[in-house]
């Protein structure tokens, strides 16, 4: 049954570990129903069942949002035939070769934040490079001051904290300060463009680069795709969406990273002496500390999933989580291995599946190596110095404080 055994997606006890009860939902009760919340919110946690609801888009969902709370954001969290008009907007500045273009920026960036620890002997980890790099470069990708990322971030992390609030208003008050500020930033291009003599909204795509920044602020002000542009309502979606997304789970990504290597100091011995182990340490802290745990989705109509009768319309979470440590699809699902056969790596789904697959991942997995490789080549004898603290929103899993020493 769906309720055969005690489970609150909320309590401290699942946020201290949510992959202890995974493991006992994904045995005893795959798909686990918890009524303590306005509406009911089911749990899904077995792989085969997370991929069908990441990839069987006709039946779950996201046009109600990937929240606990129902929702209609829209933009990067509609459906298709919607949601492939706006990933058009965004595929440029996420482009494999865009990225790769960025490599010798972000070891830039991460040589300064590094820069700053010499002459020290400890530092968190997370306050010094986890943090502020992702926010650094996802400022830069969409165009955003970077003299302002303290207090967007600010807003982001407001915004995944609040997101399993009973109260539906709770997140608004940051969304609504991101949005202002954000829409301050396409208004200061608009005033440049009259400052010229161009429409607010031209379509001469020699501004790009010249009287505008080529970023992703200045790409969504000026798109036209199928003929048709944004509105300001849907420049601001887009924009928070990708602000909110593209900065707390690669900070996430590298907390769970350093915090697994550094836990058993031989595996980060390991990488430190074999660079070759670079891309199987970030998979394999993918896998078994996944920055998400998981998004929901909604059954556009009643459906039954193993045995259990699911009502249209009812939230359900993909717990990427729970699937990436799956005993039927990984081999000690439970144990960081450096060892692990790259083809099993493949399987995991951190970063979603489908259309929704995170646009940011190739970007994430490039800051995770930059900073990976630096940091074992300048802090060879790094060590944990204290006990890490988890962030605070409970769909995602990483830390909030890694102190660390290298004296």
């Amino acid at each position: 049954m769906v309720s055969e055994i005690e489970y609150n997606p909320f309590a401290q006890e699942t946020l201290d570990n949510p992959f202890h009860a995974y493991g006992r939902l994904r045995k005893e009760c795959p798909v686990h129903q918890f009524n303590d919340f306005p509406h009911p919110l089911f749990t899904m946690t077995r792989y085969e069942d997370v991929v069908q609801l990441l990839t069987n888009i006709e039946l779950w969902s996201s046009h109600y949002g990937q929240m606990p709370r129902y929702s209609v954001q829209g933009c990067l969290f509609s459906d298709p035939p919607q949601h492939t008009w706006y990933r058009k907007l965004i595929q440029k500045s996420f482009a494999p070769r865009h990225v790769a273009a960025m490599e010798a920026e972000i070891s830039a960036l991460v040589d300064q934040l590094l820069d700053e620890l010499e002459g020290k002997s400890k530092t968190d980890l997370h306050d010094a490079l986890a943090c502020p790099l992702p926010v650094l470069v996802i400022a830069k990708i969409l165009g955003v001051p970077t003299e302002d990322i303290d207090q967007f971030k600010a807003w982001s992390d407001q915004q995944l904290a609040e997101a399993n609030a009973p109260d539906t208003e709770a997140p608004n008050t940051a969304r609504k300060a991101m949005k202002d500020y954000l829409l301050q930033q396409i208004d200061n291009r608009r005033a440049t463009l009259a400052e010229h003599n161009l429409p607010p909204e031209t379509t001469d795509p020699t501004v790009v680069g010249t009287l505008l920044p080529d970023d992703v602020i200045t790409g969504i002000l000026l798109a036209e795709v199928d003929g048709r542009k944004l509105g300001d309502d849907e420049r601001l979606v887009m924009l928070n969406q990708l602000l909110v997304g593209g900065n707390e789970t690669t900070t996430s990504l590298l907390t769970n990273l350093f915090w697994r290597l550094l836990e058993k100091p031989e595996l980060y011995q390991q990488v430190r002496d074999d660079p070759s182990l670079d891309v199987i340490a970030i998979e394999e802290s993918l896998r078994m500390d996944s920055p998400v745990l998981g998004l929901y989705r909604t059954n556009t109509e009643e459906t039954v999933f193993d045995g259990v009768m699911i009502p249209e319309r009812s939230k359900v979470m993909a717990t990427f989580g729970a699937a990436n440590r799956d005993p039927d699809i990984f081999e000690e699902p439970d144990t960081f291995r450096l060892d692990r056969d790259p083809d099993e790596l493949r399987k995991h789904v951190a970063f979603g599946l489908g259309h929704h697959f995170c646009p940011g991942a190739q970007l994430s997995r490039l800051e995770a190596k930059i900073a990976l490789r630096a940091v074992v080549e300048r802090f060879p004898k790094l060590r944990l110095d204290g006990e890490p603290q988890r962030i605070e929103a409970f769909l995602l899993w990483g830390k909030r404080t890694l102190p660390v020493c290298w004296d």
